[in-house]
């Protein structure tokens, strides 16, 4: 019977300490109740450098990069031997961090072609902590780096300050689901396959205005119940208008409630 692989945690954030760290660590607790053995890695402890998208190009063939990388050694060995993936990130003005990024252009110009990973489960989780402006979209580079590499996904963890201790505990659970995932690999025959199930996953695909309106209910949904009826008759009334055709009336409706919702949750807080 073939050794069971771990289950690696990256936390593409550099504070060690954030809720990129406490999620991240919920998952893998999740993946340990269930028998799976883990491992955490600070990507600030192994920053990958810049690919020089060098001609010619020859490392897709030999499988490492041109030039002596450590960091980028040692997260391809860490990565090519694991049982599943959790890639966790903070979300800065929409997006992930420079940090994941080089990791990811590294990896694609490596090993896109030869898909070593493929079937391998894995799931990304984006916080976007202050305003949870950027919840889908900073969600987008770790789920396209798991599509290009050919994992078979879980759907995304889009975690703010508001929905914090709900996305914990759903960490806790989808790290249970990984461990199971992860005793059974199961490859993709074909990338049609692949790109149908990324399609499908929730949130990937939002625009910008269906994102704010997620996030203004994810605000809402954090209130006292006292508090949420007229916050929720609010976004009543801006999907009205986006119904009729008014959709930046509706944009704008969607960030007066989300507004007003804020200054009710910090108050409360």
């Amino acid at each position: 019977m073939p050794e069971e692989k771990k289950i690696i945690g990256i936390v593409g954030s550099p504070n060690k300490d954030g809720r990129t760290n406490e999620l991240v660590t919920a998952a893998l607790e999740g993946c340990r109740k269930a028998g799976v053995e883990t491992e955490i890695i600070q990507m600030s402890d192994h920053v990958v450098g810049t690919c020089r998208d060098c001609l010619p190009w020859i490392c897709k063939d030999e499988l490492k990069c041109t030039y002596k990388d450590e960091a980028f050694e040692f997260f391809s060995e860490k990565l090519l031997n694991c049982g599943g993936l959790v890639f966790g990130a903070p979300v800065y003005w929409w997006d992930t961090t420079a940090m994941v990024k080089y990791l990811i252009l590294k990896m694609f110009r490596v090993y896109a072609r030869t898909a070593p990973l493929n079937g391998v489960p894995a799931f990304g989780i984006g916080v976007a902590g202050g305003t949870g402006n950027g919840l889908a979209s900073g969600l987008r580079p770790l789920y396209h780096f798991l599509q290009m590499m050919w994992m078979r996904p879980l759907e995304p963890v889009p975690a703010t300050r508001f929905n914090f201790e709900v996305c914990i505990e759903h960490s806790r659970e989808l790290g249970g689901e990984l461990a199971g995932m992860s005793r059974s690999i199961s490859p993709f025959k074909r990338r049609e396959e692949s790109l149908e199930l990324y399609d499908k996953l929730p949130y990937l695909g939002l625009s910008r205005a269906e994102e704010r309106r997620v996030l203004a209910d994810m605000v809402i949904m954090a209130l006292p119940e006292a508090d949420r009826q007229g916050a929720a008759a609010g976004l009543a009334q801006a999907d009205l208008l986006l119904v009729q055709g008014r959709s930046l009336e509706s944009a704008a409706k969607v960030s007066e409630v989300y507004d007003q919702a804020v200054k009710k949750y910090e108050s409360k807080v």
